[in-house]
């Protein structure tokens, strides 16, 4: 940049910071003129918070203590009304009320019409969010609500306490723009301030406007009671004056500091700028290499010395490109061979300088280019490290090129980053001599593959070998010539070998067999069956092995083939424990199948004792159930266990914390296994043979207690066996419970069934015949009555119908279905409802098939309830009822259609439940759900459908009998 431009600049950054002080410092004068405002309209706003705070704490006293007044709680009477309405007049309440703790509304004074009142009274507000909150024993100020006039609305509500439990609450609606509270609060502000008041949601419930300028001063408070914001905004006309004059003092002082450095600026550039401009065209002359120029102005002082030096070194620089020009050809010719040589190498080469942090590219030759992907063009001038090194490596590199620079030859293996990934590299460098560089010349050449095979070697044989002495089993491997090639120590520890595994390696296997025969139940089998196995080729079989000591181990034999005959592979495994643990899972499996099939809870705990102890080998073993509340009494018990501990054990809830009571009982607390060492058992059975057991918790039932007699003597899978046991044991004794529940039930089932069918039918036969006669003798005005009477009497007897003949659908075991004529029970059904129905027209579309379905005697119920919910619930005065049937290859699909309301979208699903109808219908809900429940007996299904134009298409589909 030019020396003027540079002074410009100069002259120009100090007038804008002298200017940006002044300005800065008037600027702050200002500020606090405004901030002073803001103070005193924040402390405007949080007077008003503050005072609206004490006003509804006031309130919320208030209506605490009018809730202490006990005819306040007489819900519904008249002394309840009576100080309802006091406490509306001598309070600034507009309303209150009374809610029971259930919900309901029992008394309000509100200046409300009696009609209005008395809708309200009996009323459920259980839903609404004051109530909730008072009646969870809270004193609650309501979120302000909208009313009809416009006016906002907040209620306070508290807990009615008697004998210390909440019985009510006490709600007070107070009208906020009827109420003095916010203009009480607001007159803290000036007047000549606006206050607004908005709740939490925005919504603005208080406004004192004043005439303020377009942009006020504003602060806000929150009131603490209830959330609400208060916003107080004060005009800036007030501050005009002052504002002027700063304003007008700043203008001014900036303008004197821009004049006193225009100046300053002037005078610089007539003494300094034309020596200057001298020199510079004096360099730029030398920068084109037009050595030899000469400054000839005169100049005296500093600038007279700077002209005579510039002279002396533009010729001293003439001279010497003269004589660098020779040796410039001399260089190049040398560079030309190197060059040439440096190309010609097969492996990537480089010729690198290291400048002490940095290792720059000076050359790279084609096979550099070709492995690293990088031409020569993009990479010289780089750092090297920038370019092959990956991550990880840089601090190995930046050795690697100290010790290059420092003048010796290095050889190492590195990893470098190639254009196809990471790859292995031997580096080989020596000093190159390029001036006084710290230059070298490095070679990469490739070794990737050679070291990626020595690895996979490594690992190959790394894997083996740690395989062979983790594996669970002894592996032997012979060779062609049935040498001994690999061995490891479990191998030994099986056959219980006392011998390193490197003293069998060279062995072949008939002298190890030979020696271990005798271990086995049956050594001259063994010694035929290893014989047969050598001169089998490519075979591969398992099979068992009885040794002498009772164990059973399991062999393996595999041969392969080798290029000079068949090699073998041996595996053995100690298979004793996984036997036995088999034949005790059989047998205890075996043994549960009787378990199950206990008829009483008895039988089922005495049988799981008998487990326990005969096949599981637990003699101290009993079941404990809980038949009175905190004690567990025993249900079954071995003779062992009884003779240890005394007499009969029965477990309790507040037993003493070191007995077995309150072990068995924490156990059956918690639901949780518990495993007991020696040393965990109490006292109280101390002196029983055992050290340890299992107590197992059988859900709500009790405990299943089983305790061994000897040491060490079970383990995780016995755990497994016993809370299999117990879980099997649960489940039994819940069968039983849920089948003697489920006789109870059908019993007392059974009995209303009677009272059904008997008692209730026959009297509402008996009122039926007193109705008729009584309708017979009836004059106009009574015979209404009568007829209604005759009415709900014929509904009566319908519903005791349809409930036994539900009654008998859930008392039966199964569903005896057999071969129904749908045709005959459809027409038999026709004939009996158009009967009973004159006003009814009842149509078959087509015909009914005469096809046999699957169903029982009670599918009569079914069409005959279809066709009266068809009638009953149809709103026309002559209903329509139109059927038709669609025949199937598997199914006939019944179709009953009616020209009523229709049912609902909401009903379409649910209709079929038990009690389920229609807001306008007189019926029960009980024959549809007797449909429903009939029809997928027989295996079918039923739904309904919108009828077209109008009415309800119910849909039944059934299985054909083949």
């Amino acid at each position: 940049m030019k020396l003027r431009t540079q002074i410009s600049i100069l002259l120009i950054v100090f007038a804008v910071l002298l200017s940006g002080i002044v300005f800065a410092g008037f600027q702050l004068n200002k500020e606090s003129v405004i901030d002073r405002q803001l103070d005193e309209t924040t402390q405007h706003s949080e007077r008003i918070a503050a005072g609206l705070d004490t006003r509804l704490e006031g309130l919320k006293r208030t209506v605490r203590l009018q809730a202490t007044n006990p005819a306040i709680a007489a819900h519904g009477t008249p002394q309840q009304h009576y100080a309802l309405k006091t406490m509306v007049n001598e309070t600034m309440f507009n309303g209150v009320s009374v809610i029971h703790r259930n919900g309901t509304m029992t008394g309000i004074a509100a200046g409300l019409d009696p009609e209005t009142r008395s809708e309200l009274i009996g009323s459920d507000f259980s839903d609404r969010h004051y109530f909730q909150r008072a009646r969870n024993g809270e004193t609650y100020i309501s979120a302000p609500v909208v009313a009809d006039s416009g006016n906002y609305i907040v209620t306070i509500s508290t807990p009615i306490y008697r004998d210390g439990a909440v019985v009510g609450t006490l709600n007070a609606a107070l009208h906020l723009q009827d109420s003095s509270i916010f203009r009480m609060a607001s007159k803290t502000a000036n007047r000549d301030s606006s206050v607004f008041i908005r709740t939490q949601s925005g919504n603005q419930i208080y406004n004192r406007s004043a005439h303020l300028s377009s942009d006020p001063v504003t602060a806000n408070a929150t009131v603490n009671e209830t959330g609400w914001i208060v916003q107080v905004q004060t005009s800036r006309n007030v501050l005009a004056g002052d504002l002027r004059t700063v304003t007008i003092y700043q203008l001014g002082g900036i303008g004197l500091v821009l004049a006193l450095i225009s100046g300053f600026g002037s005078i610089l550039y007539t003494q300094i700028l034309r020596y200057h401009r001298q020199l510079v065209r004096g360099f730029e002359a030398l920068q084109r290499q037009e050595y030899g120029q000469q400054l000839a102005e005169e100049a005296t002082g500093d600038w007279g010395q700077i002209f005579t030096a510039f002279n002396e070194l533009s010729q001293t620089l003439a001279e010497y490109e003269e004589e660098r020009a020779k040796h410039r050809n001399e260089l190049q010719q040398e560079r030309d061979r190197f060059r040439r040589l440096f190309q010609s190498i097969p492996e990537p080469a480089v010729v690198v300088e290291y400048t002490g942090n940095k290792t720059l590219i000076h050359n790279v030759n084609e096979a550099f280019e070709e492995t690293f992907g990088y031409e020569a063009s993009n990479a010289v001038g780089g750092d090297i490290n920038d370019f092959i090194v990956p991550d990880g490596s840089l601090e190995e590199a930046e050795s690697i090129d100290q010790l290059s620079s420092s003048g010796k030859q290095v050889t190492h293996e590195v990893r470098r980053e190639a254009a196809d990934g990471k790859r292995d590299f031997l580096l080989r460098s020596t000093p190159a001599v390029d001036g006084e560089d710290e230059v070298y010349f490095g070679v990469y050449i490739d070794i990737t593959d050679r070291k990626q095979q020595k690895r996979e070697l490594s690992k190959t044989n790394s894997v083996l070998s740690s395989v062979l002495e983790n594996m669970p089993v002894g592996i032997l491997i012979e060779d062609a010539d049935r040498t001994i090639t690999t061995a490891n120590k479990k191998l030994l520890d099986i056959l219980d070998v006392s011998l390193p595994p490197s003293e069998l390696i060279g062995c072949e296997y008939a002298e190890i067999a030979a020696t271990l025969k005798t271990q086995f139940a049956d050594p001259d089998q063994f010694n035929e069956r290893v014989n047969e196995i050598h001169s089998t080729r490519d075979a591969v079989f398992d099979e068992e092995l009885l040794m002498a000591d009772g164990r059973i181990l399991a062999r393996s034999y595999v041969s392969y083939s080798l290029p000079d005959g068949t090699g073998n592979i041996w595996l053995y495994q100690d298979i004793t424990k996984n036997r036995q643990r088999e034949r005790k899972l059989r047998e205890t499996l075996e043994k549960t199948q009787e378990l199950i099939q206990a008829e009483s809870i008895d039988e089922a705990a005495t049988i799981a004792v008998e487990i326990a102890n005969q096949t599981l080998s637990f003699p101290l073993s009993s079941v404990h159930l809980e038949r009175k509340g905190g004690e567990l009494e025993p249900a079954a018990i071995t003779d062992a266990f009884e003779e240890g501990v005394g007499d009969t054990p029965a477990y309790h809830r507040t037993a003493d914390k070191s007995s077995i009571d309150k072990l068995v009982w924490d156990v059956y607390a918690s639901g949780e296994t518990r495993v007991l060492t020696g040393a965990e058992i109490p006292e109280t059975i101390s002196g029983m043979p055992s050290s340890g057991g299992i107590i197992q918790p059988m859900t709500n039932h009790g405990v299943l207690v089983t305790l061994g007699d000897s040491p060490n003597r079970f383990d995780e899978f016995d755990q497994y066996l016993v809370e299999l046991l117990g879980a099997i044991l649960a489940t039994t004794l819940d069968r039983i419970n849920q089948k003697q529940q489920i006789e109870s039930q059908r019993d007392n089932l059974d009995l209303l069934n009677q009272i059904v069918r008997h008692d209730i039918r026959n009297d509402l036969q008996i009122l039926l015949g007193r109705l008729d006669l009584l309708a017979e003798r009836a004059n106009d005005a009574q015979s209404e009555h009568v007829n209604a009477a005759l009415r709900c009497a014929e509904n009566a007897v319908e519903l005791t119908q349809s409930a036994r003949e539900l009654s008998e659908v859930l008392l039966q075991n199964g569903t005896d279905s057999k071969p129904i004529s749908i045709n005959r029970v459809v027409r038999q059904q026709i004939e009996e409802i158009r009967s009973a129905n004159t006003d009814a027209e009842i149509t078959i579309n087509g015909s009914i098939p005469d096809v046999m379905i699957r169903a029982n005697e009670m599918f009569d119920s079914v069409i005959r309830n279809l066709l009266k919910n068809a009638i009953q619930h149809n709103d026309k005065q002559d209903p329509e009822i139109t059927i038709s049937a669609i025949d199937q290859k598997e199914y006939v699909q019944l179709r009953i259609a009616d020209n009523g309301p229709g049912v609902r979208e909401a009903q379409k699903e649910s209709i079929f439940g038990k009690g389920e109808k229609e807001l306008e219908s007189s019926g029960t809900g009980i024959g549809l759900y007797l449909v429903s429940t009939l029809i997928e007996s027989y295996g079918g299904d039923v739904w309904v459908e919108d009828n077209n134009p109008r009415g309800a298409v119910f849909v039944i589909e059934l299985v054909k009998d083949s």
